[in-house]
């Protein structure tokens, strides 16, 4: 939230004045609490019964990068408590994998090769792993506060800070219209450092009786990338699935 200093003191002091007067004159309406939204967010997936039903879950999708003409498939599997493998092949770059396996997250890249996650890297993979984790934002969230009624991406939105246990904050913006989720302001660490990253989640869908998001979008470093769902599955994944490749095993031993 963008901050507007005067430095002018008789200007300054004419604004503070009206404000307070329009605020006698006309009541404003009380915002709602966090937890009400995410609830309404979680009601408007399916419930709690419903997200609450799977043990795991098999995403398949296409990403893409329009600006560079890149695409292709990509996959996620999921599973409870806190289990995550994704894997993205993309023309013209190559396999890119990553994944949780409940103790150790890492990532593979063509260009960058194999490497283990930690501090804040390896705690937004944490969270993202946690299958629950919207039932149980408790786990890793230590509060959240409502800052304002605001439009985010066309929509009229709430706009909520969250600040998680290990000192991160950032945005969300709920739809004040449908409830669900619009979409965040994060940032995210990197091989090249912290990056502003802009999420938006559009046209959700009924999966199997949760609603998703069957388009996400990412707007970083002035370029956007999208992720669209094709289908989504729901029953026993593997424990394969999520162990460890060879090249991070390798580097877990060495570590």
């Amino acid at each position: 939230m963008q901050t507007l200093r005067m430095t002018v003191g008789l200007v300054s002091a004419l604004l503070i004045a009206g404000n307070v007067l329009a605020q006698a004159q006309s009541p404003t309406t009380a915002l709602p609490e966090p937890a009400t939204l995410q609830e309404r967010h979680i009601e408007a997936m399916g419930g709690r019964a419903a997200l609450k039903k799977p043990q795991a879950r098999h995403v398949v999708g296409q990403f893409n990068v329009p600006s560079q003409g890149i695409s292709g498939p990509l996959e996620v599997y999921a599973a409870a408590p806190n289990k995550v493998s994704t894997t993205v092949r993309l023309s013209g770059i190559g396999v890119i994998r990553s994944g949780y396996d409940g103790e150790v997250g890492w990532n593979i890249h063509p260009a960058l090769g194999a490497r283990l996650l930690d501090g804040l890297e390896l705690n937004q993979m944490r969270e993202q792993a946690e299958f629950y984790g919207l039932l149980e934002r408790g786990k890793f969230v230590a509060s959240m506060e409502t800052l304002e009624e605001t439009e985010f991406e066309g929509r009229a939105c709430y706009k909520v800070k969250v600040t998680m246990k290990w000192g991160e904050e950032f945005v969300e913006f709920y739809d004040k219209e449908t409830g669900l989720l619009a979409g965040n302001l994060r940032t995210q660490d990197s091989p090249m450092g912290a990056v502003e990253v802009t999420t938006v989640l559009n046209d959700y869908n009924d999966f199997g009786g949760i609603r998703l998001p069957a388009r996400v979008t990412q707007r970083v470093l002035g370029q956007e990338q999208g992720f669209v769902v094709e289908r989504v599955e729901y029953g026993a994944v593997d424990d394969s699935v999520f162990a460890l490749p060879t090249e991070i095993r390798a580097l877990t031993e060495s570590s």
